[in-house]
């Protein structure tokens, strides 16, 4: 196979993970303000608060110094002009939407989508917010889809699935043809790898529980835009909702940043080595990952990414449960569990019914595994997928 390797991560984006901003009492790392109110001097700072209340420190629901820290370097990392950061995904997921949403609209879904965010979706509907989803990455589709009330395209490329790439540019063309509002989840590449702004895309959302925070050990979101489409969120999705970032988990991602370029650069030979690996294993029927694309699909995802990460899925040459079941209760170096991005290898299967049929209706084959790659070496991960394998 011939391996496309990640370019180098840039200088600036390393130093901007590096480098804390914003701190006091000279110190190397921002203390973590552990406040919930800020006091003011006077009657005149309490009325200047009052006149630019969204930019001052009053209280922790809003503002925050260690968090305005962690803000500033996502921001700056994806190239935007303002960022939030919320206390899981899926509430900046939802702040993203809600934001700039209201009764009567219309929002498409694109490509695979995080399953939460679908739930979401079909809740929204309640209050008159309606969405159309297309589990494809065909832009044809895309066009034929939008009303008159469409206000939103909300799409992930790649997808956590599936790993289906989507070209941002011809999707930004459609959104602003018609004048609608386009949001990525960019998690799987990171702000390091995929730069979704400079794209022309409106707003970024991460999960900053996987690669950003990199540790297994904290729960958070972000939301990245310009500061006119952050203002909406702000005043609407934000201090009302109430699912603000602790300074404590705050401070924790300013950790987690400071070792995401050493930890995607680790990431870079071992998942290279898994990925031709499966390609070449006979009882794979098929692998997603950048690397695994096809010629045309690599020329796509190189000129709108710079990296891949360790989030492979694969499809087993299996015909029922059974051995799905088989094969994951053998490994031995994987955690059975939901998320990724952590030091942690892990795997997991959409899918847990015994109708091939039903399964099928939903758009992903019942035969998908998806596995997290960790710090684990290459060779030991080979071995252990090897020997699983030899159990179906």
């Amino acid at each position: 196979m011939a391996t496309h390797y990640a370019s180098s991560i840039s200088a600036g984006d390393k130093e901007i993970c590096l480098v804390d901003e914003g701190n006091s009492y000279n110190a190397i790392t921002p203390p973590i303000v552990q406040s919930s109110l800020f006091s003011f001097k006077c009657f005149e700072d309490y009325r200047n608060y009052h006149l630019h209340k969204h930019h001052q420190y009053v209280y922790t629901r809003g503002n925050n110094p260690t968090t305005n820290v962690l803000e500033g370097k996502l921001a700056r990392l994806e190239q935007g002009e303002a960022c939030r950061v919320f206390s899981s995904g899926m509430a900046a997921i939802s702040a993203a939407i809600i934001g700039h949403l209201k009764t009567g609209d219309h929002i498409i879904f694109f490509n695979t989508i995080y399953a939460p965010t679908m739930i979401y979706a079909g809740f929204l509907e309640r209050f008159g917010i309606t969405h159309s989803y297309l589990r494809t990455n065909n832009l044809d589709e895309l066009s034929s889809a939008i009303k008159t009330n469409t206000r939103m395209i909300y799409v992930e490329s790649p997808g956590s699935l599936d790993i289906q790439v989507v070209d941002l540019r011809k999707l930004v063309k459609i959104a602003r043809e018609h004048n609608l509002l386009s949001v990525i989840d960019n998690t799987f590449a990171t702000p390091l790898y995929q730069k979704p702004l400079t794209l022309g895309i409106d707003i970024v959302v991460h999960s900053c529980t996987k690669y950003i925070g990199g540790h297994a050990d904290v729960m958070a979101g972000a939301v990245i835009t310009s500061r006119k489409l952050m203002h909406d969120i702000d005043i609407y999705a934000f201090k009302l909702h109430g699912a603000v970032l602790s300074p404590h988990d705050s401070f924790l991602l300013i950790r987690g940043l400071r070792t995401m370029p050493s930890r995607l650069e680790a990431l870079q030979l071992p998942t290279a080595k898994v990925v031709e690996f499966l390609l070449a294993h006979p009882k794979i029927v098929k692998v997603n990952h950048p690397l695994a694309y096809n010629e045309e699909e690599k020329a796509l995802y190189w000129s709108q990414a710079n990296g891949y990460t360790g989030l492979i899925s694969f499809e087993l040459d299996i015909s029922d449960y059974a051995g799905l079941a088989r094969f994951i209760d053998s490994l031995t170096t994987f955690h059975l569990g939901f998320s990724w991005g952590g030091y942690e290898n892990l795997v997991m299967a959409p899918y847990v019914a015994d109708d091939y049929d039903k399964v099928q209706v939903k758009g992903l084959k019942p035969n998908l595994v998806r596995i997290s790659l960790g710090l684990l070496a290459a060779e030991t991960i080979i071995a252990d997928l090897e020997q699983a394998m030899a159990k179906i």
